[in-house]
């Protein structure tokens, strides 16, 4: 499939030799530009998980689609909606957005504006102030809070049967989950707009894009839904405490195996402390910025994450 990495100036050349291939040149070039413009293309479709961090670890999925077109200060943009699917059986819908692309550009409605939201033009070393858009788990920013992104690295690569331009990018604001790559067309490989305060396995990775032109599916099922999994093991799970939560950096984590490895990492992933525990410990991470903590217990037959809130 021709993508609009293809060199212009190869394509140009090779019509050129027939002058009757013009029009043809002049319609192709047209709607690879048109294509490149229009993110969100209607009926293009997001799957997202959107598992359970506590027990029963249900697994589930959140769904967005592109529905119809829509003009908004003036610009020809998409309306987006977005549904949960519980595993439990439940449909919810959620939020709606509003979105338009130009010049490889996309811009999310934010705040009685558009904000930028991706930009596929920029290459390795550029930085990306990203709009935020949403506040989930009970803490969020500010209305004009932007998200300063790195892109570390750029390569082409195969998008569901489309060369696509990947940005691998790293997030240099605290508290955000913006995923590690932008692809272009798609978007996140995390989830479609960067969510504050979150942690895997709560929403994300991508499961699944679907558009006119790209197939792009990462899982064997983009709508599994599974009830009461557990994903460690089979065995039962020990009695793990951890108060109080939320606190200001200084906290008891209690649980009823013998001893137990623990790992503390920040929202981008670091970890911030390692040490063992035997049945019962006080840790002390007060000495880091406030936000979310993901905590790593493993004993010799599970692994628990659990979340600590710092405020």
């Amino acid at each position: 499939m021709i993508d609009n990495h293809v060199p212009l100036i190869f394509l140009i050349a090779l019509f050129m030799k027939n002058y009757t291939f013009l029009p043809l040149l002049i319609v192709l070039l047209i709607s690879l530009n048109s294509y490149s413009q229009n993110f969100a293309p209607i009926g293009a479709t997001w799957h997202y998980s959107a598992n359970n961090s506590e027990p029963p670890w249900d697994v589930n999925y959140i769904l967005i689609e592109s529905i119809k077109d829509t003009l908004v200060l003036g610009k020809n943009a998409k309306k987006l909606n977005t549904t949960h699917y519980s595993a439990g059986g439940d449909t919810i819908l959620g939020e709606t957005d509003i979105i338009y692309s130009d010049s490889n550009k996309v811009y999310l409605y934010r705040y009685n504006q558009f904000h930028l939201l991706y930009d596929f033009n920029a290459n390795q070393g550029d930085t990306i102030y990203m709009i935020e858009p949403l506040s989930w788990g009970g803490c969020g920013g500010n209305n004009d809070t932007l998200i300063e992104v790195l892109v570390d690295s750029v390569k082409i690569e195969n998008i569901g049967g489309v060369m696509k331009k990947v940005q691998y990018v790293r997030n240099l604001e605290f508290g955000w989950g913006i995923g590690g790559k932008f692809i272009e067309s798609v978007g996140s490989d995390f989830y479609l707009f960067p969510i504050y305060c979150t942690f895997p396995p709560g929403i994300g990775p991508l499961r699944c894009y679907k558009d006119s032109l790209i197939n792009y599916q990462l899982v064997p099922d983009c709508e599994e839904l599974v009830v009461g999994i557990d994903k460690t093991s089979t065995l039962e799970q020990p009695t793990l405490l951890i108060y109080p939560n939320p606190s200001s950096g200084i906290f008891n984590v209690e649980m009823n195996a013998e001893q137990a490895e623990i790992e503390i990492f920040n929202i981008t992933g670091q970890r911030v402390k390692q040490t063992t525990l035997n049945s019962y410990g006080i840790f002390d991470i007060s000495n880091q910025p406030k936000g979310l903590y993901l905590i790593k217990i493993a004993t010799s037959t599970e692994t628990i994450v659990r979340k600590v809130i710092l405020q």
